[in-house]
């Protein structure tokens, strides 16, 4: 019986949202079409968590998507609906919460923060390690800059609903209106602390947040089962950046210095959809399958040549869908040549197009190797495929060479198993 639907707006943000219940043993369900049909799913289903795919569509067909969603969830009779954001504040929040809000009929509780990636919210500035989020690197996003800190304001430049902003010091009264309501957290105990009050108030029916406030949800709604035991991983590393953001960008470079291979792609090889196909490609990919089994890891990366072409012009935004099925057939060509390889796709777009690629419908989060940072597999002509997903905002420097140690150090240092039975669909 499903017991909680999680809308996200971009593949990566349902793999780190869905895991901290996967984590528990809930048995998740991730789809990629919208028009779910619940009354198909395993019976044995406790969470459904679908791509919405909204994040870079106007805030008009945000509103229909989700508030279509919603409408057919309630029409099912979910008791929880979960709006996992984006927790530096991309994306279509105001437009999304909204739909939420109007179709339910009532509250929704929003707490943006994320204390363990750095993302916490005082007195309704959200923050990025001590910085207003605006001022960050995520405003200078070449796609899709963050123009306000200011999560009232965000959410009221594309609603009129009545937003109410809640401080750790603050009380929630009896006489509660209908509305948004965004609140004040800065430790993972603030995030427990608001989660334990909605529960109480037996007001956790319509909430919103990112991963963080995922992770506080499923410590109160108890939806779990019995852990499997982790797989043995790959220890080789095969990296396929699909991000140009400055946080991604530097846990390369580190990497690069630390001697990993560092292959930039260039725009032939981004934008020309025939290119996987040809006797090039196919010359170039084996060379890289031959470094990765030599050195044990590699970068294919699309920086220093994505945001600019051959004639050096700036390649157009609306072009990201051409690079993100270019890389996702690439995927395909290396696992056609070599599978034996954990593969680490950065960016939703990126994952997105590898799934497409290589025509994969299912796949199974195994567990959270590092906070933000998801292991999960796939079947792919009868063998199992390891990859880990990550956000391109997400992570310390050194991730990729603390990946590449976890790898290599292999069950000594694995982290808590979650359930087998954990199935996402795409």
């Amino acid at each position: 019986m499903v017991k909680l639907l999680i809308i996200a707006d971009d593949f990566t943000g349902a793999l780190d949202t869905s895991i901290q219940f996967a984590k528990r043993g809930a048995v998740v369900e991730v789809h990629t079409e919208k028009d779910v049909e619940y009354e198909k799913l395993s019976p044995d289903v406790n969470v459904v968590v679908i791509d919405s795919e909204t994040r870079h569509v106007s805030a008009d067909e945000a509103y229909k998507v989700v508030y279509q969603i919603v409408d057919r969830a309630l029409k099912q009779n979910i008791p929880f609906i979960y709006k996992k954001t984006d927790s530096v504040l991309r994306g279509n929040i105001g437009a999304e919460l909204t739909a939420l809000c109007d179709r339910s009929g009532g509250r929704v509780h929003f707490v943006p923060a994320y204390p363990d990636m750095g993302r916490t919210t005082n007195n309704g500035i959200q923050y990025v390690d001590g910085v207003p989020v605006a001022r960050s690197v995520f405003g200078e996003d070449p796609f899709d800059p963050v123009l306000t800190s200011n999560i009232p304001e965000l959410i009221k430049n594309s609603s009129d609903v009545n937003v109410m902003l809640i401080s750790k010091d603050d009380v929630v009264g009896e006489d509660k209106h209908n509305g948004i309501y965004i609140y004040d957290a800065e430790t993972d105990k603030d995030l427990l602390d608001i989660a334990y009050k909605l529960n109480a108030d037996h007001e956790l029916v319509t909430c919103a947040g990112c991963a963080g406030f995922a992770d506080a949800l499923a410590e109160m709604l108890h939806i779990g089962g019995s852990k499997g035991s982790l797989p043995v991983f790959p220890e080789k590393l095969f990296v396929v950046c699909g991000s140009v953001n400055p946080v991604t960008v530097r846990q390369l470079d580190v990497a690069e210095e630390a001697g990993v291979m560092r292959i930039r792609l260039n725009s032939t090889m981004m934008l020309d959809e025939k290119w996987s196909t040809t006797a090039d490609a196919e010359e170039k990919i084996k060379y890289w399958v031959s470094v990765m089994q030599e050195e044990g890891n590699i970068i294919l990366d699309v920086n220093s040549k994505y945001t600019h072409n051959a004639s050096g012009e700036k390649i157009n935004p609306d072009d990201r869908s051409i690079v993100s099925g270019n890389l996702g057939r690439i995927v395909k060509e290396v696992i056609d040549v070599e599978s034996d390889a954990m593969f680490m796709l950065t960016g939703g777009d990126t994952l997105l197009g590898a799934m497409e690629a290589l025509s994969v419908y299912s796949l199974r989060p195994i567990t959270e190797l590092i906070a933000g940072v998801v292991a999960f597999k796939f079947s792919y002509l009868g063998k199992d495929i390891y990859c880990i997903s990550k956000s391109g905002g997400f992570g310390k420097e050194n991730l990729i060479l603390e990946l590449c140690q976890i790898l290599k150090q292999g069950d000594e240092k694995s982290p808590e198993a979650i359930s087998d039975g954990v199935l996402m669909k795409i």
